[in-house]
């Protein structure tokens, strides 16, 4: 699947220009979309830290821009020095320029005000060493009235520093029902590691994990083990219930026509349309092979156009109070998503520094490798609680770095106990939470109606935890909760994270206030503070020293401070990693 981007329509600005960039090469690079102020050109620069075409090549920039007639004569609305930049970067630069030129099209007759409109950005071009990559006389637009000569109008160009990896321009793809013809550039790029795969878990053979599962052990943990080596023994395992997992679950097949509307007629429609454009073109005098390519193309966009109204109507007919809301998103539609343009920050590096000093502030504590102890007076860990702390976990959570759903580890803990149970034992006994949990993906959103969104406090992060974490957490959050009344670490009136109050109870004790007030006479005013950050800047030694004094079994002070320590998040926005941190 492919994600879009385009320029920002602020200020009636319409969009000529747009990118679209395949799913899982986002997953292996750094992106950063720059915009002009105008709809008619765009950049994307990429940073790898492995290199694009060498190790040291770590960024990559790509300029798209559709040039239009200008205002003066002999000109057009996007400028050269746009177009060909100077730059340290490898950079391709590409696009509807809507010019002609002998270098592009030698065989065509010019007329002196096309040279006159050319020339400087050809001129430029030569300037800083750009190379043009189009098959000279290969034309890239065709009229669809077949009126007047083909021409060259959609060129690329690469840079000194770009053009030894190019490869091959050509044309081998499909028609996509407009006048100008898909071009496909080949560059000599190193091979990314792909991302990992969405399993399809609708389709897991559980039959036979449910047996493998049930035959697989958990060996105890190393005697006197380190932070290092309780780490290694608990990732090492879990790794062999997750590769099981893996193993017999299929991968989601998902392309770039994954469309739930598509039919198999539409796919017939296609082939024959793209049959009779060919056929126009191998013979642009016949009549009636024009008239044929012309009723192809009609009767496949209406047939998408058809698909399209039909799925939707079924999916209204069948809508569910829970999907309504979805209906609702689809037929209102939601503004584009806003990329941080933050000040100073020109690369994905600065822009994710800039975000994790703003929303995490504070450098990580660093953790030394100890001997870890059996605690005292560690209440042993219970099948029970094991299940209770899954039972209130939501299947329909998003997970997160692990991409293993709520519903999994549930089924799991059904079908063999013992792997969940022997998994987590050792770590509430040691008080330890394994690094390998400690991995997390932060989500950057833009909060909507932002009069500008050049700062990081238009932005809000949801942090998404691994599963298999929240279940750990879960079970040590019921045990502190469970003293935190006794030890006085919370105010009676906490209605949050505790159980039997909750928000509910809190809006009906202010509301029963309000009134007995007002039916007394008097005034009343309500004042609500909010903690920006609170959260986010707990230290955990401060934290611990507290829960400490207040006579907090050493255990639960354990945990605590190995949670809250060593913690690793990468930035997301759009589903597209800034920066790994």
């Amino acid at each position: 699947m492919f994600t879009v981007f385009s320029p920002p329509t602020d200020g009636g600005c319409k969009p000529r220009v747009a990118c679209y960039v395949y799913s899982s090469f986002l997953a292996t690079v750094s992106l950063l979309p720059r915009f002009f102020g105008r709809g008619d050109v765009m950049a994307l620069d990429l940073f790898t830290p492995d290199g694009f075409f060498n190790p040291a090549t770590t960024g990559f920039t790509i300029i798209n821009s559709y040039s239009t007639k200008g205002r003066l004569n002999n000109t057009r609305s996007v400028p050269p020095d746009i177009i060909f930049p100077a730059s340290s970067l490898p950079t391709l630069t590409l696009g509807d320029l809507n010019i002609h030129h002998p270098i592009s099209d030698p065989l065509r007759t010019f007329k002196e005000d096309e040279l006159a409109t050319s020339s400087p950005y050809f001129d430029r071009a030569t300037e800083l060493g750009f190379s043009l990559l189009n098959t000279p006389g290969v034309f890239t637009r065709f009229s669809m009235s077949l009126i007047g000569r083909p021409g060259v109008l959609d060129l690329a160009f690469a840079c000194p520093l770009l053009a030894p990896y190019f490869t091959e321009w050509s044309d081998p793809l499909p028609s996509t029902g407009s006048d100008h013809v898909p071009i496909l550039l080949r560059f000599e790029a190193p091979l990314f590691r792909a991302p990992p795969p969405a399993p399809n878990w609708a389709l897991t053979d559980w039959p036979s994990l449910e047996a493998s599962l049930k035959a697989t052990s958990i060996p105890p943990p190393p005697p006197l083990p380190t932070t290092r080596s309780m780490d290694i023994w608990f990732r090492t395992n879990l790794d062999r219930v997750t590769a099981q997992l893996a193993l017999y679950t299929p991968i989601k097949r998902v392309t770039f026509r994954s469309k739930p509307w598509w039919t198999e007629l539409l796919s017939q429609l296609r082939k024959a349309y793209s049959s009779a454009l060919r056929s126009s073109k191998a013979d642009r005098f016949d009549a009636a092979l024009l008239a044929l390519a012309r009723a192809a193309r009609s009767a496949y966009f209406k047939a998408i156009k058809k698909a399209k109204r039909d799925h939707w109507s079924a999916f209204l007919a069948s809508a569910t109070p829970q999907t309504v809301w979805t209906a609702k998103k689809f037929a209102i539609g939601r503004p584009p998503p806003r990329f941080p343009e933050l000040p100073g920050a020109a690369t994905p590096l600065e822009l994710n520094k800039a975000l994790l000093n703003h929303f995490f502030p504070g450098e990580p504590a660093r953790t030394v490798d100890s001997i870890l102890l059996p605690l005292r007076d560690c209440p042993p860990l219970t099948a029970e609680e094991v299940g209770r702390a899954l039972a209130r976990s939501s299947p329909s959570s998003a997970p997160g770095p692990d991409k293993t759903p709520n519903s999994v580890w549930k089924r799991i803990n059904r079908v063999a106990p013992h792997l969940i149970y022997d998994l987590l034992a050792p770590l509430v006994t040691h008080g330890f939470h394994p690094p390998a949990l400690k991995k997390a993906d932060g989500i950057v959103l833009d909060k909507p109606g932002k009069p500008s969104y050049d700062s990081p406090s238009s932005f809000r992060v949801i942090v998404l935890l691994q599963t298999f974490s929240k279940i750990l957490e879960r079970i040590m959050n019921s045990r502190l909760s469970g003293v935190a009344r006794v030890a006085g670490l919370i105010n009676p009136h906490e209605c949050r994270s505790l159980a039997g109050l909750s928000v509910s109870d809190a809006v009906r004790t202010l509301t029963q206030e309000i009134r007995t007030l007002q039916m007394a006479g008097r005034k009343v005013s309500t004042l609500f503070l909010d903690i920006k950050g609170g959260f986010d800047n707990v230290n955990p030694s401060t934290l611990c020293n507290m829960l400490k004094s207040k006579g907090v079994n050493p255990y639960l002070v354990s945990w605590t401070r190995s949670f809250l320590t060593g913690r690793l998040c990468r930035l997301l926005h759009q589903q597209k990693l800034l920066y790994a941190s």
